[in-house]
């Protein structure tokens, strides 16, 4: 299993205290992935313009400067292709995830995997499609979201073959009016015919109760009740709906993980933090079907985004018990060969 980390705003802004220092901090963690989101609208030029551009042009420089800092350190970059999307690609003719138009998803995929062939090995295909935010309106996401990956997926494939393409990143569980249950999200993609996917990538999230309870529903996924999700996977794979290029059921990259701060609704202490961190980490590795485990968040969020705060450190670098504990526990378990060194070749 690897150990991964994301924090967009640490890895690829100058802000807080340097890209340098939180790769350090990485590394600390023996982190084998930098996990980033690459947003549609934030990388192609002329996002706003109602009407396709009829040349398109794409600024990748901010991936460009993680991806050759990460080298010297054994880590490399795993990328989240996702909206928000331009205007001229949504439903509404407005910058967001309403609707979005997977036919013109296509030259954005294809052309991001294009300028990384062979410095980037690892993508996924939106982010939290089954979370309104996301893809809207709930109803259509799992169609949306279906075409989105196919056309994602041939596009990786085409330019770069080796290239892996995981499908999911599905939130954990059901929302009223804001998120479909995960398993269902799956059935409903899965139903139309038969896909192909290198892994699935999923956020077991349960940051409202401690790391031992067993969220309701069998189609919801948290890390206790990873089971549903393995299961509906096999399940998918019998049927022949959804298999590896194998043939085989997927296995599961767990691609965002963390517990709040103190401080912020469903904040812990930082003892408690510690404690399930490494808990949860412990029932990831022991998982023989996972094989990525993911810190959401490094460094503690400007205001603006304090409500999700799972952090760290702070903005100066000071490291709480959470990191300690966890920056230990990745120490022990690279030592047992538990875990992956950074820098050794990844087992697909």
């Amino acid at each position: 299993m690897e150990v991964a980390l994301q924090d967009d705003p640490a890895f690829l802004t100058p802000g807080y205290f340097g890209v340098g220092r939180a790769l350090d901090l990485a590394s600390q963690l023996e982190t084998s992935r930098i996990r980033v989101n690459v947003i549609w609208s934030r990388v192609v030029r002329s996002a706003k313009a109602k009407k396709k551009p009829k040349h398109l042009a794409y600024d990748w420089s901010a991936y460009d400067a993680l991806v050759n800092a990460v080298k010297p350190r054994g880590i490399r970059v795993q990328m989240t292709l996702t909206g928000s999307a331009p205007a001229w690609a949504t439903g509404n003719k407005k910058v967001g995830n309403y609707k979005p138009k997977p036919a013109l998803f296509t030259d954005f995929v294809k052309q991001t995997a294009k300028h990384f062939a062979g410095l980037v090995d690892r993508y996924s295909i939106w982010n939290e499609p089954n979370y309104v935010g996301w893809i809207a309106p709930l109803k259509s996401g799992p169609s949306i979201y279906r075409n989105l990956f196919i056309n994602g997926y041939n596009a990786i494939k085409s330019v770069d073959p080796s290239a892996k393409v995981l499908i999911g990143e599905t939130s954990a569980y059901s929302l009223p009016r804001r998120a479909t249950a995960p398993i269902k999200f799956l059935r409903a993609v899965a139903n139309s015919g038969h896909l192909t996917a290198d892994g699935y990538a999923h956020h077991p999230y349960d940051f409202r109760h401690s790391i031992n309870y067993n969220y309701p529903g069998k189609d919801n996924a948290t890390l206790k009740t990873i089971g549903n999700l393995t299961g509906a996977l096999d399940q998918l794979a019998a049927s022949n709906r959804l298999t590896t290029p194998a043939g085989k059921p997927l296995d599961l990259w767990f691609t965002e993980w963390g517990y709040m701060v103190k401080g912020v609704r469903y904040g812990l202490s930082e003892s408690t933090r510690a404690k399930y961190l490494t808990q949860g980490f412990d029932m990831a590795v022991a998982n023989p079907r996972v094989r990525e485990m993911l810190q959401y968040l490094l460094v503690k969020p400007k205001k603006g985004y304090g409500f999700f705060d799972m952090s760290l450190v702070s903005r100066k670098g000071s490291q709480g018990a959470a990191f300690k504990a966890l920056s230990k526990w990745a120490k022990n378990a690279v030592a047992a060969g538990k875990i992956a060194k950074p820098g050794s070749a990844p087992a697909y």
